[in-house]
């Protein structure tokens, strides 16, 4: 059975008061350390850097330069990691206990914000910690070895001081209930949904019910959906969870730390308190036109077009658009070194896009494929006698017709190329989106006019826009190590996909294609097609 008790006796509320301020004393005195420590290291690491910068300046000329300049560094790191700890310490704030447990034994144990100790003495205990895991999973039919909970009541954070008021007890042992008085109605939950609203949201740490807890520290190994009605705690909780996360793998999640986004910049100001006076300040908060940075953004669009945007339906739509991109070639492949022509067979090709198929990412398999085409043609040239091998790999790694057929067949994506060639292409849109459950109009309102990959980078994109561009980042895994930025635009953005999709009727009249570089380089003789055997891709006709 659990039982409440709304206000304690005075002399009751007097001895909790006392252990309160025993808490808060000795929390206070732990952050003076703390802060005396972290300030002393900066002046150290300060005095040193100023007498210690030549010897940085000097340390490859110097052997002793180069050891003093090391224990200047040394020191600095110890500096921001002091620094680090007050204000990771400093940011939780007041670190009042929000209630107690006392087990069969009558050990009891104090639950709140931050871990307090003193000594050998454990004064109060970490929320998110798995001694905390009792306070709020016991219930009268699974009590986890727990006799009594209290929930700590305290004034309003509007009036300052804080003060502790009363408390509320939750009986699980039928023992106890002789010595208890003054039993009534429920505790802490209630009393925290009937306190004054204020304008921001609030930590709910101290009223955390067993359903919620059980969400908060769920193992993280699979991503975690939290559903509800409105005004169920879904943000809260997911909030908390975050902290947990936090504090129970720190270590992994140091580098990475925790994105939280949230639909607007009031919605992200509603909630800015609640992390913090959780103990967790290494989160970053975004609305999701902030995800992609380096681009333009506040063009309009329809609202309906934007809803749009938002669907779950819109990730297998990117995400088989890239696919489409990666063509299997179907016929063999001609290219020249020198006056020799040599023929790669559509199987070996075949062979060559099943294993950059395996990579994850678009664009290293579009680099992976591009190095075993032409590792597969300089093979086939390579003369032991000669050695020719480097000079043939040089020679048809520059060579502009076979960098049109691995353009065509694999191209190498940036998020703006991938989305400006999806939303301007109808042919390659309705493609992206068979079997995706949007409907013909859908299709119809996403599109609009594709711009000229040279005018890319001053193109204004919408808010809807930028999750879209965000998504296909993971999607194509940035540029391939082996393809510098240079080569990119050498090959995209002078002449782009579909400004030569636009010359197909050249290409297969055996005209040359000029990409704007390799001057230098041996061409076929001008009555040979460059690329004479390449397929054209299915879809290429509709979207020219």
């Amino acid at each position: 059975m659990a039982v409440s008790v709304d206000d304690g006796t005075a002399d009751e509320l007097e001895v909790e008061r006392g252990r309160i301020a025993r808490i808060a004393d000795v929390r206070e005195k732990q952050i003076d350390v703390v802060a005396g420590r972290a300030s002393r290291l900066a002046d150290e690491a300060a005095e040193l850097t100023e007498d210690g910068l030549r010897d940085i300046y000097d340390e490859d000329d110097d052997p002793d330069a180069a050891v003093q300049a090391s224990f200047v560094r040394e020191r600095a790191v110890h500096a921001m990691a002091a620094a680090r700890r007050f204000h990771d310490v400093d940011s939780v704030g007041d670190a009042p206990a929000f209630g107690r447990i006392t087990d069969d034994d009558g050990e009891t144990l104090y639950v709140g914000r931050c871990s307090v100790i003193d000594g050998d003495d454990a004064l109060l205990v970490d929320w998110r910690a798995r001694a905390a895991v009792p306070f709020y999973r016991a219930t009268p039919l699974e009590p986890l070895g727990v006799a009594h909970r209290r929930h700590l009541h305290y004034s309003s954070p509007a009036s300052p001081p804080r003060e502790l008021v009363g408390y509320s007890d939750e009986v699980f042992d039928h023992e106890l209930l002789a010595e208890m008085s003054g039993l009534q109605g429920e505790a802490a939950l209630l009393e925290s949904l009937e306190r004054e609203r204020t304008g921001q949201m609030e930590s709910v740490v101290a009223t955390i019910q067993a359903e919620q807890d059980a969400v908060i520290r769920a193992p993280a190994d699979d991503p975690l959906l939290v559903q509800g009605g409105p005004g169920t705690g879904k943000t809260v909780v997911a909030l908390h969870r975050a902290a947990y996360l936090l504090y129970d793998q720190r270590q992994a999640l140091a580098e990475n730390g925790v994105l939280i986004v949230g639909p607007s910049t009031h919605f992200l100001a509603y909630i800015s308190e609640v992390l913090p006076s959780l103990g967790e300040t290494g989160v970053v908060s975004a609305v999701p036109a902030q995800l992609y940075s380096g681009i333009l953004i506040g063009a309009a669009e329809p609202d309906e077009v934007a809803a749009l945007k938002g669907r779950i339906e819109m990730a297998a739509v990117l995400a088989k658009a890239i696919r489409d991109r990666q063509i299997r070639p179907t016929e063999d492949l001609q290219a020249w070194y020198g006056s020799d022509r040599v023929t790669l067979s559509a199987a070996r090709l075949s062979e060559c896009y099943d294993r950059a198929h395996r990579l994850p990412a678009h664009n290293e398999a579009a680099d992976r494929f591009r190095m075993e085409v032409i590792e597969a043609l300089a093979e086939q040239v390579y003369n032991r006698s000669f050695d020719n091998y480097a000079d043939a790999f040089r020679s048809f790694a520059r060579s502009p017709s076979l960098r049109v057929f691995l353009l065509r067949h694999w191209p190498t994506l940036t998020p703006e190329q991938a989305l400006n060639d999806l939303l301007g292409s109808p042919a390659l849109l309705r493609l992206a989106c068979v079997g995706s459950g949007l409907s013909k109009a859908e299709v119809a309102l996403l599109q609009r006019e594709r711009v000229p990959e040279a005018e890319l980078d001053d193109v204004r994109w919408t808010d809807a826009d930028v999750p879209l561009l965000d998504e296909l980042w993971s999607l194509v895994g940035g540029l391939p190590g082996t393809m510098t930025e240079e080569d990119r635009q050498r090959v995209r953005d002078a002449r782009d996909e579909f400004e030569i999709a636009a010359m197909q009727d050249s290409l297969e009249s055996g005209e040359e294609v000029d990409l704007g570089d390799d001057d230098d380089e041996d061409e076929p003789p001008a009555n040979v097609t460059p690329v004479g055997l390449l397929p054209p891709p299915p879809i290429r006709g509709d979207r020219v």
